[in-house]
């Protein structure tokens, strides 16, 4: 009986040994030529983008070698993803879509693949913050050593499950986007399986990772085998100053060099070409990678109630939405009631506030009598003007009236 290992089986949940045997259908990636072409011609773009941006960037400055960072980035993740999504058809046994419309699913992938991270950075963030607390409280005297012990090794633990947790949840919520879901489920699936499937999901993907170590000894040790030779061969023919020109501009910075003009288009060309010929090596290795990625999801999920795990994490993002709310509405609420309570504690002192008094002492005297006990301020009768209520005694500087014979304070005469 024929068996057509173009197409996968149907994946059947579990570890067993048809499990880790179906991790080989990831070697047919390499046949899969519209993902090989998506993914080489995309990689290939950017490197050559990149290129020419870090060309003027040695003239222009640091925002062309941004650019040209961002070029490469969008590049890159524009041809995983479309060799993603050709690779999800080829696993689960569907017609392989056109590759205008593979790419262009693949860069629509690239604003999920952005959330996804911030998504898992932000969980990562709230865990590493519990545990810091936890920590924290470790340093009271003579409680906190004994309360290390056990906080130690559980933080350990809490620790390296989270990061292998979300470090799985980063590589299976992938093929749930190449798969046209949502990110809301893709990370609703991913954290099912993280929480119910993290062992049997680990070991796949080490059965896939290992397949790919291997076709990448066997890819790069081609070209590394083919590499001196074509140098030689190379130079032999064309001149010395093919290859001493391309060393040249690297190590002067994009200026040619060595063999002149003539050597540089030489090295320009090796340079470009070299840069398709890792492009295309890598895309092998990728592909291989990539559809043991989508076997492992498929399998992994077989029989997970997906729709379950997305109700949960939406109702617990909007249990956090509300109680966010909550807590804004509680500060907004108590910056009004300090601002109306500023408001009051301004008006009170304007309005119950007494009069001042009318006295004026004169400017303070050396005098050489003893110091006296604190001044008392003598009665002023309310009838009298303001010019006799400025009068004070030349002695102690207590204020007398217009009529008084005597100081009340000192007993100095005035008259």
């Amino acid at each position: 009986m024929n068996h057509d290992n173009s197409t996968p089986s149907a994946p059947i949940g579990g570890l067993s040994a048809d499990a880790f045997s179906s991790m080989f259908q990831a070697i047919n990636g390499l046949r899969n030529r519209r993902a090989l072409i998506a993914m080489a011609s995309c990689m290939f773009a950017g490197v050559l983008v990149f290129g020419l941006f870090s060309f003027l960037a040695a003239r222009l400055g640091f925002f062309m070698a941004f650019l040209g960072g961002l070029s490469l980035f969008i590049a890159s993740a524009t041809g995983v993803n479309a060799a993603g999504v050709l690779l999800m058809d080829q696993a689960k046994g569907r017609p392989s879509r056109e590759l205008g419309r593979a790419i262009t699913d693949g860069l629509m992938c690239i604003p999920k693949f952005i959330l996804l991270g911030l998504a898992l950075f932000a969980f990562a963030l709230v865990v590493f913050v519990a545990v810091a607390i936890v920590v924290l409280v470790c340093k009271i005297p003579v409680l906190g050593p004994i309360l290390f012990v056990v906080v130690f090794p559980l933080s350990v633990v809490v620790l390296g499950l989270t990061l292998c947790g979300l470090f799985l949840c980063m590589f299976l919520a992938l093929p749930a986007i190449w798969e046209g879901a949502t990110i809301t489920r893709a990370i609703a699936q991913a954290l099912a399986i993280a929480r119910s499937r993290l062992v049997e999901a680990m070991l796949l993907m080490a059965v896939v990772w290992v397949l790919s170590v291997v076709v990448g000894f066997i890819v790069f040790g081609v070209l590394f085998t083919g590499l001196m030779p074509s140098i030689g061969m190379s130079t032999s023919i064309l001149g010395g100053e093919a290859f001493g020109s391309m060393i040249g501009m690297m190590r002067q910075g994009g200026e040619f060099g060595g063999g002149g003009m003539g050597g540089a288009g030489y090295a320009i060309a090796a340079g470009i070409g070299a840069g398709l010929l890792w492009a295309l090596a890598g895309s092998l290795l990728s592909l291989v990678n990539l559809l043991g990625l989508n076997l492992v999801y498929l399998r992994v999920t077989e029989g997970l109630d997906s729709a379950a795990a997305e109700a949960a994490l939406r109702s617990r993002l909007d249990d956090a939405k509300r109680q966010a709310t909550d807590l804004g509405q509680k500060a907004k609420d108590a910056a009004e009631r300090a601002r109306e309570s500023a408001r009051s504690s301004a008006a009170a002192p304007s309005s119950s506030s007494p009069a001042p008094t009318a006295s004026v002492h004169a400017p303070p005297a050396y005098s050489a009598a003893p110091p006296q006990a604190a001044p008392r301020e003598a009665p002023v009768d309310s009838t009298m003007p303001a010019m006799a209520k400025a009068l004070a005694c030349p002695q102690c500087l207590s204020a007398v009236g217009r009529d008084d014979a005597f100081c009340g304070v000192c007993g100095h005469k005035l008259k």
